[in-house]
């Protein structure tokens, strides 16, 4: 089977003040095969962000860039203005860490999604941009409800749905998501990777997965590629890394992991004693106290799902029953 992506002895440098380079990806070779998700692990500064802009030459001009990256076996760095404004979207999307720098505040989600579409697919009538849009959307779990809505609109992680959604929206056939879950908490971050995940197998999209997590690439990727120092350390599948880790990077990154579980799965052995948990309700009275704290929201059908779906509002339970005692010092 022919590559995907194929980078071959890549090597990215930066500009320094002094006049010298610092190569932060330093002679790199990786591939990637059709609808394969493999994960990119390593830590802060070792070059992952740099390879994944590299794979879509999103690279400041004034960086210094050795190697070659081909995609379906065409020589990226070779594109045109034209070819490469067409290659960016779709052929290959990125789905940031943060979504917030790739969405408009003064523009509503859907007019993001018609606005994607239509810049790739001009001759594409407003109606039939939206019924896509409406349908990707939805694949992400954003009723079209909410097509009218801004960004700050949105929690988190729905912001990083709707990232995932514009990516997924021109059909490519590479995503590069770049630590999209960091600024999420863990049940989030844990939905939204399952979604990417299950999406890009339905579609037969490849992915190409960034991130410091160990444990979480071996949980949605099929193949790994360990980074350390601006160089691939070790690549091989799931099972290869994890059971059979070669580098020593990789080992540490494994035994922190198993470190996190040990803790986790051994609460018994730091759990404060009981008279600690029942004393303090006994002698002192809570500073603060909630009962039965309810907070709904009325969300209103707009005039899209009234059309398409015959909509009506929802009630939407934010907080639904929390009750809280908060004691001194505690």
């Amino acid at each position: 089977m022919n590559s995907l992506l194929d980078i071959k002895n890549l090597r990215v440098a930066y500009p320094e003040k002094r006049g010298k380079s610092h190569w932060a990806v330093n002679n790199v070779s990786l591939t990637l095969q059709p609808g394969e998700k493999l994960g990119l692990v390593g830590e802060s500064g070792c070059g992952k962000s740099t390879l994944g802009r590299a794979a879509m030459r999103l690279l400041p001009k004034s960086v210094q860039v050795e190697g070659s990256i081909t995609f379906g076996g065409e020589y990226i760095f070779g594109m045109n203005p034209s070819r490469l404004r067409k290659f960016r979207g779709e052929a290959v999307a990125l789905v940031f860490q943060d979504p917030m720098t790739r969405l408009d505040p003064l523009m509503t989600i859907g007019d993001h999604c018609v606005e994607t579409i239509q810049a790739h697919q001009p001759n594409i009538s407003k109606s039939q941009a939206q019924q896509k849009s409406i349908e990707t959307l939805e694949a992400v779990n954003i009723p079209a409800s909410r097509w009218s809505q801004y960004p700050h609109e949105f929690s988190g992680g729905m912001r990083q749905r709707v990232a995932i959604a514009l990516a997924l929206l021109l059909d490519p056939k590479l995503i590069v998501a770049d630590e999209p879950t960091t600024s999420l908490d863990v049940t989030i971050a844990s939905q939204i990777l399952g979604e990417l995940t299950r999406l890009c197998q339905e579609r037969q999209t490849s992915l190409l997965l960034i991130s410091h997590d160990l444990a979480m690439v071996a949980e949605y990727c099929d193949r790994i590629a360990v980074m350390y120092g601006g160089e691939i350390v070790e690549t091989g599948s799931i099972k290869q890394v994890l059971h059979n880790p070669q580098h020593e990077y990789t080992k540490s990154l494994f035994q922190a992991a198993l470190h996190i579980q040990v803790v986790e799965s051994t609460p018994a052995q730091i759990q404060p004693e009981k008279s600690e948990l029942t004393e303090a309700p006994k002698i002192l009275k809570p500073i603060l106290q909630v009962k039965n704290l309810q907070k709904h929201y009325t969300l209103e059908s707009n005039f899209i799902e009234q059309l398409l779906f015959s909509g009506k509002s929802k009630l939407i339970k934010a907080v639904d029953g929390v009750n809280l005692d908060l004691y001194p010092g505690k």
